[in-house]
């Protein structure tokens, strides 16, 4: 069969299928599983179901050493498949990354322009200097993993050598230090969403005042909690805070942004959150729940994948 045809074919497989399986058939196989078409896009969100022996624990790729050995074995192995013309790169947000694993994959996937990446607090900022050195073609970039905090070092790492990132997508608590990171770090940054994040009220006027070359902001699903941090939940445009009316948010990205997306109080999603809620910590659960579940949606379309 015709080598292009077969491509096509081996399109429709995960990445483990092609360079554990049809890359070992044959030589025309073999040749056809280097196609650069297959290369463009390297999507390992759905490699925790591969790599996990036991089907209950699917769900979550834990850090263990033989979970962690086998996907540096698969992204080694990646590497050796035309991956100088990746351009889209999406590991799944429950992936534990470490060092090891950047090192693999950051110096052989120079041309990535759209990433997806789980970020944890383990990393150092030497690591991530160099990961990110690697990927100055980087515009797009989704950070995953609710709740656990960004340290300044990683955004610094991300914005100085990432000039060219112009989409931003957290799945995290919206603080004043967070916020005042992405004004700082993030200068050129159009397009940003926390989509079924948490986000305090005075955080996000100060992000929307003062970024300067925001365009586009999504809020869909999110909690909005006020400035001391107690149980007040907001719901988008129709919420009152403590010390600061919602509406100066809603007057001020309306008066600013190209796009400025949030739910109205007639949103299912947000309806049934609120239906479930017994207490504020069941609420918050429920939101990080969503964003687990929903983290590849957005309603930006350059955030989506």
């Amino acid at each position: 069969m015709e080598k292009n045809i077969l491509a096509k074919i081996f399109g429709m497989l995960n990445v483990v299928d092609i360079i554990k399986g049809t890359s070992r058939v044959c030589v025309s196989w073999f040749l056809a599983s280097h196609n650069k078409s297959l290369w463009k896009t390297i999507d390992l969100s759905n490699l925790k179901s591969i790599i996990s022996k036991i089907p209950d624990k699917a769900d979550h790729l834990s850090n263990d050493e033989e979970h962690q050995y086998e996907l540096r074995n698969i992204l080694a192995e990646i590497t050796k498949f035309n991956s100088s013309v990746t351009t889209n790169l999406v590991f799944d947000n429950c992936y534990y990354i470490q060092v090891e694993e950047l090192a693999i994959i950051a110096p052989r996937m120079p041309n990535v322009k759209k990433l997806s990446l789980p970020l944890y607090h383990n990393l150092n900022e030497n690591s991530l200097m160099f990961t990110f050195s690697q990927w100055k073609n980087l515009q797009t970039l989704v950070i995953t993993q609710p709740g656990l905090p960004i340290r300044n070092a990683n955004f610094r790492a991300i914005g100085e050598n990432c000039k060219n990132l112009t989409s931003l997508k957290l799945i995290r608590l919206l603080d004043n230090d967070l916020a005042y990171q992405i004004v700082s770090y993030f200068s050129n940054l159009e397009s940003l969403s926390f989509r079924g994040a948490a986000l305090y009220i005075d955080a996000l006027l100060s992000l929307v005042t003062d970024h300067q070359n925001l365009r586009n902001l999504n809020l869909s699903h999110c909690l909005y909690i006020d400035c001391k941090g107690f149980a007040n939940v907001y719901y988008n445009n129709y919420i009152k805070a403590s010390g600061l009316e919602t509406e100066n948010i809603v007057q001020t990205a309306t008066q600013k942004l190209d796009t400025f997306i949030v739910c109205s109080n007639h949103c299912e999603t947000c309806n049934e959150l609120r239906r479930r809620m017994r207490g504020r910590w069941d609420f918050h659960c429920n939101y990080c729940m969503l964003s687990m579940a929903q983290w590849k949606t957005d309603e930006i379309k350059e955030l989506e994948f």
